[in-house]
């Protein structure tokens, strides 16, 4: 009976022993697949960096590649060009001649232009004294582009152009219609007075004042115009202005119109 139990209790410190080795052997176990897995998990990555790293220097070798291939042709450029260069640099003492030679032909010829400006600038200051002083205000800035004020340097020949032609094309235009101003002016009582003005071009104007009680008409002389009055025009001349403003249907005027002396421009 003691021998049975002591027998009994043998095997149950066996098994302990055999359960408490397994548990130790599957604990190991268990650590190494975790070692395992962490390290494939590294290789992994690892792998993938490398495989990254790859792509990007084939994408940067690929560029660089460009790059050295363009850098060679901007070379073989810039070489074919140095000996063009070289090569013309024989010529490069006559050319420096003909330049400086051409430059004062052009510094000659723009002071010839200068000189036929000047000489225009005289003749259209003649005309000036002919336009209706609002219109003479008008164009004044165009006019001070062809002379400067005192002390102020001379503009470049096409400004000076371009103004001469603007100023020209406006009184060519003013001389082709027929325009309505108020102008204020004096007759020969020495009154001076705003009037309505229709100037039929540079050839006749006739004036009128806003109660139609003052008329007359003008005419162009060597020193601007010249206004005489003629107050029984006054009806005919307000009608004149009434038509130019859409105030009534248009019909003919019985004005009378006047030889104009012959103005030598």
């Amino acid at each position: 009976m003691i021998v049975c139990l002591v027998s009994m209790i043998l095997r149950i410190f066996y098994y302990i022993s055999i359960s408490s080795y397994l548990v130790g052997i599957f604990e190991y176990l268990q650590a190494e697949v975790k070692e395992t897995h962490a390290i494939i998990g590294e290789w992994v990555a690892t792998e993938r960096l490398i495989s990254e790293e790859e792509s990007d220097w084939a994408v940067e070798k690929s560029s660089l590649l460009d790059l050295r291939q363009a850098l060679v042709a901007e070379i073989e450029e810039l070489n074919t060009k140095l000996k063009e260069t070289e090569e013309e640099a024989v010529g490069a003492a006559k050319q420096r001649e003909d330049l400086l030679s051409r430059k004062d032909e052009a510094l000659q010829a723009t002071r010839s232009l200068h000189q036929g400006l000047d000489r225009a600038v005289t003749k259209l200051d003649q005309a000036f004294s002919l336009l209706p002083t609002p219109v003479a205000d008008r164009l004044a800035p165009y006019r001070k582009k062809l002379v400067p004020g005192k002390g102020m340097p001379m503009p470049p020949l096409r400004q000076r152009v371009d103004a001469l032609v603007s100023l020209l094309q406006a009184i060519q235009n003013f001389h082709r219609s027929v325009t309505l101003e108020r102008q204020e002016f004096t007759l020969d009582d020495n009154l001076s007075r705003e009037f309505q003005v229709m100037y039929f071009g540079l050839g006749t104007a006739y004036f009128v004042n806003e109660s139609g009680t003052v008329a007359g008409y003008g005419q162009p002389g060597e020193n601007g115009w010249k206004w005489t009055r003629s107050d029984p025009l006054a009806r005919e001349i307000s009608t004149g202005v009434d038509m130019l403003n859409n105030r009534t249907m248009p019909r003919f005027l019985e004005l009378p119109v006047g030889a104009p002396p012959r103005i030598d421009q």
